[in-house]
C-alpha cells in the first residue's frame, strides 16, 4: 500500500462529518475546528482528487453523488479504526439495548431497517419504545439509548450528531387527481397541510413567497398522522427528507420543486454510560451514522 496516496486523517475525518452533516459549520462545531480549517482539509481533498466534492449552496454545502458514495467508505473506515484502538471487551452473551424514539422516527425510518442492524450484529438487540419527551437513561431507567431530534445540548447524557436534516414540499401523486401544482406559486390554491414544530414560514421565504394561505390548513400535532394525510391525497406537506425518503422512493409522495431548507435540528444519539453496553452503544453509534447517508 502506498502510504503517501492517503490523506491525513484529520482530512478525512473532516470531509466526513460535512457530508454528513452537509454544513462546513456542523462539521467545525462537531470536531472543534474553525470553519476555515474544515473549509481548507476539504480543499486540499478536493485538489488531490481533482475535482470538486461540493456545491457550495448558500443553505449549505451540498455534497455530490461521489462525495456521498467516498463519505460512506471512509466513514466505514474510521469505524474499523475506531473499533481497532479501543479496549477490546468480549461479551459472553447477547446485549439488550433499549432504544426510545419518537413514533415518526421509528414508524417511517428506523423500524423499517432495524433488521438490517440485526442481520450484520446477531449479538445486540434493539428493543424499541417511542415517546415524544426524552427518558431517563441507563442502567436503572427505562431505556438505555434514545435517538431524538433536536438542537442538541442534554444536560449529564452523552451525545453525538447523526445528520443534517431539512424540509420540502411532498403531495401524494393522487392529489387533486393528478393534478400537481406545477410553479411554487401555484401552493397558494392548494391545501396546505401544516405542523405545530414545522411551519411553512422558512421553506416560503426560501423560496421567495408570500402565501395567504400558510397559516390556514389543517393541523396535526405529529408527524405520523400529517404525512399520513399527505399519502391519502389531502394536501401538500412540508417533510423532513428522511422520513419521506422510503414513500418517495415507492411512490407514495412525491416531491415538489428541488427548493429546500436545512432545518436548525438533527438527528442525535443520546445515551448514558454504562460499563457492561458501551460497545454495544458504540456498535449501534456507527451503523446509525451510516444508515442515515443511505
Amino acid at each position: 500500500m502506498d502510504r503517501n496516496s492517503l490523506p491525513p486523517l484529520q482530512t478525512l475525518v473532516a470531509f466526513e462529518a460535512s457530508v454528513r452533516l452537509r454544513s462546513f459549520t456542523l462539521a467545525a462545531q462537531e470536531l472543534s475546528l474553525t470553519q476555515g480549517a474544515v473549509s481548507q482539509h476539504i480543499r486540499s481533498l478536493e485538489q488531490r482528487l481533482g475535482r470538486r466534492l461540493f456545491e457550495r449552496q448558500r443553505q449549505g454545502a451540498a455534497p455530490t453523488r461521489e462525495a456521498q458514495h467516498l463519505a460512506l467508505q471512509v466513514r466505514q473506515g474510521l469505524g474499523v479504526l475506531e473499533r481497532a484502538f479501543k479496549t477490546p471487551r468480549r461479551r459472553h452473551r447477547a446485549t439488550t439495548l433499549r432504544l426510545s424514539t419518537l413514533p415518526s422516527i421509528a414508524q417511517r425510518w428506523l423500524l423499517p431497517r432495524l433488521a438490517d442492524f440485526h442481520q450484520r450484529f446477531p449479538d445486540i438487540r434493539v428493543e424499541v419504545s417511542t415517546d415524544v419527551d426524552l427518558v431517563k437513561l441507563g442502567g436503572n431507567a427505562n431505556s438505555d439509548v434514545a435517538l431524538r431530534y433536536g438542537p442538541g445540548g442534554w444536560p449529564g447524557l452523552q451525545s453525538e450528531a447523526l445528520s443534517s436534516e431539512w424540509v420540502y414540499p411532498v403531495a401524494s401523486p393522487d392529489y387533486r387527481d393528478g393534478k400537481l401544482p406545477r410553479r411554487r406559486a401555484d401552493l397558494g390554491h392548494c391545501v396546505l397541510l401544516r405542523h405545530a414544530a414545522q411551519p411553512w414560514a422558512l421553506w416560503l421565504q426560501a423560496a421567495g413567497l408570500a402565501l395567504a394561505n400558510s397559516d390556514q390548513g389543517p393541523l396535526f400535532l405529529n408527524l405520523t398522522s400529517l404525512l399520513a394525510a399527505a399519502e391519502n391525497g389531502e394536501g401538500i406537506a412540508l417533510a423532513r427528507h428522511h422520513l419521506v425518503r422510503d414513500a418517495l422512493a415507492a411512490g407514495r409522495l412525491v416531491r415538489l420543486w428541488k427548493t429546500q431548507v436545512i432545518d436548525v435540528h438533527r438527528y442525535y444519539l443520546v445515551w448514558a454510560h454504562q460499563a457492561d453496553k458501551d460497545d454495544a452503544i458504540d456498535t449501534l453509534r456507527q451503523w446509525l451514522k451510516t444508515a442515515f447517508t443511505l
